[in-house]
């Protein structure tokens, strides 16, 4: 493309290398999640002196932990230094692993998770922030696929790999098993990714919206898992909630008026930032609890083991990982409109037909199979796409905090599904919960649904130049 060109001091092995850092990353932040959500049913057997609701937290911390401090690892990664923040955030990723590996009580697996999900949240912002100014603008759609992909890629491998090792260990080696990939990445990292050290002092940092942010979405989280069980009037909840109101309100207001905030509401106003990100933030609500309440509805309505849960739950994001690609190489084709509507639609006929179909008296290949295909194909079709699409018109000097700001709202939603198929399960009795499972799929299929509808409402060509 004119007036494109290639950073002379970066070579193309230095360029494929750095996105195969990043891209790795990416497989690690995804494989834990959904790891841990394979490794539920047996913490439920190795803490039965917790509910499913405080079990919960472990996938729950984590979510709202990388949700509250992911748009400041956008910040910190723009103002210094890319490369930096990201072998810093491995580090502090790994640590927490190994933490989360030898905890002895669930309280402490929980704690391990937060330090874990800080390390997350700088990785990912700067990793694809890092990497992508060193690609010509006509090839962003491809290089954002590709990185995404390795986050479906590690959602698609977590099932079977988290499955076969509780067979033959136990859930720690879950934990601990991405640790040593972990240090190889910082490894590499400090030798091919480009430095981008910032020389200039930049201004001072929104602390007060990183406090205030932080209670906003970590106290909303907490009402909606904790509601239930303590009852929704209890005065604890209703402190809570009070908390998370005014820390909203005050995160708005300070990133508004300060300098250099937190979320940069400028984002906000363009079309293809605002459009996509909140479809995106929708679809990641509900394939987000629906996730979850998989290997609970396998274990507890079908009975199946720990192998056989995670080679049931792999065809689909197997189904993602297969489409992520071609989707990167049509939206540099043909634009990101209609894929993303086709993705969307997909997902959420995936959804409602799991949610018609799934029950005791059902067998895999007629209710489970072609559901959770039919999802993966959509996410497949959306998720890398979805990405390259929000970050299409945002300047290059905040592609770090428009991408922290994008997985944010992605990784809110994702925590806030969560927490409300936790909430509709409540402490019910195992074996007695099928019909909270249905009713927290049907609830995701409603919230799914309105993806592609923003999508075919709000998304023009010809407003947003696809």
């Amino acid at each position: 493309m004119a007036g494109e060109t290639k950073p002379p001091e970066i070579s193309e092995r230095r360029r494929r290398v750095a996105l195969a850092i990043a891209a790795t990353a990416m497989f690690l932040a995804a494989f834990v999640g959904t790891a841990t959500n394979i490794a539920i049913p047996v913490l439920e057997e190795e803490f039965p002196e917790v509910g499913l609701t405080h079990i919960a937290w472990v996938i729950s911390a984590f979510a709202v932990t990388q949700v509250t401090f992911m748009l400041l690892g956008g910040r910190l990664a723009d103002r210094i230094g890319r490369r930096r923040v990201f072998v810093i955030g491995l580090r502090v990723f790994a640590i927490g692993a190994a933490l989360s590996a030898i905890a002895p009580s669930i309280n402490l697996v929980i704690a391990a998770r937060v330090v874990q999900a800080l390390g997350v949240a700088l990785v990912i912002p700067s990793s694809l922030a890092a990497v992508l100014p060193l690609y010509p603008k006509h090839q962003h759609g491809a290089v954002v696929s590709l990185w995404s992909s390795m986050g479906v890629l590690g959602a698609a491998a977590a099932p079977t790999v988290a499955a076969g090792l509780l067979e033959v260990s136990s859930w720690r080696v879950v934990f601990a098993v991405v640790v040593p990939i972990a240090v190889a990445g910082m490894v590499l990292a400090a030798r091919f990714m480009a430095d981008d050290s910032v020389t200039e002092r930049p201004p001072p940092l929104d602390l007060l919206g990183a406090v205030t942010g932080t209670l906003a979405v970590g106290g909303a989280t907490f009402v909606i898992v904790q509601g239930r069980a303590w009852g929704w009037v209890d005065g604890r909840i209703l402190a809570v909630s009070l908390v998370a109101l005014i820390g909203g309100v005050v995160f708005v207001r300070s990133s508004r008026c300060h300098d250099e905030p937190l979320l940069n509401f400028e984002l906000i106003k363009i079309p293809s930032f605002r459009v996509v990100t909140a479809a995106s933030a929708l679809m990641s609500m509900s394939t987000a609890a629906t996730w979850f309440l998989y290997p609970l509805f396998l274990n507890d309505v079908w009975q199946y083991s720990n192998l056989e849960i995670g080679l049931a739950m792999t065809p689909g994001p197997l189904a993602l990982v297969i489409c992520a690609p071609l989707a990167g190489v049509l939206v540099d084709r043909h634009g990101y409109r209609e894929l993303l509507i086709l993705g969307a639609t997909l997902a959420t006929l995936g959804t409602a037909w799991m949610a018609w179909r799934l029950r005791p008296d059902e067998i895999y290949v007629r209710a489970f199979l072609p559901g959770t295909l039919s999802i993966g194909i959509g996410m497949g079709f959306m998720l890398g796409p979805a990405n390259a699409a929000a970050l299409r018109d945002v300047p290059l000097e905040q592609l770090g905090a428009a991408n922290a700001a994008f997985n944010t709202a992605r990784a809110a939603f994702a925590a806030f599904g969560v927490a409300i198929t936790t909430a509709m399960i409540g402490n019910a009795a195992i074996g007695e919960r099928i019909e909270e499972f249905r009713m927290g799929w049907w609830s995701m299929v409603a919230v799914m649904s309105i993806s592609p509808l923003i999508l075919l409402r709000y998304y023009k060509p010809s407003l947003l130049g696809d």
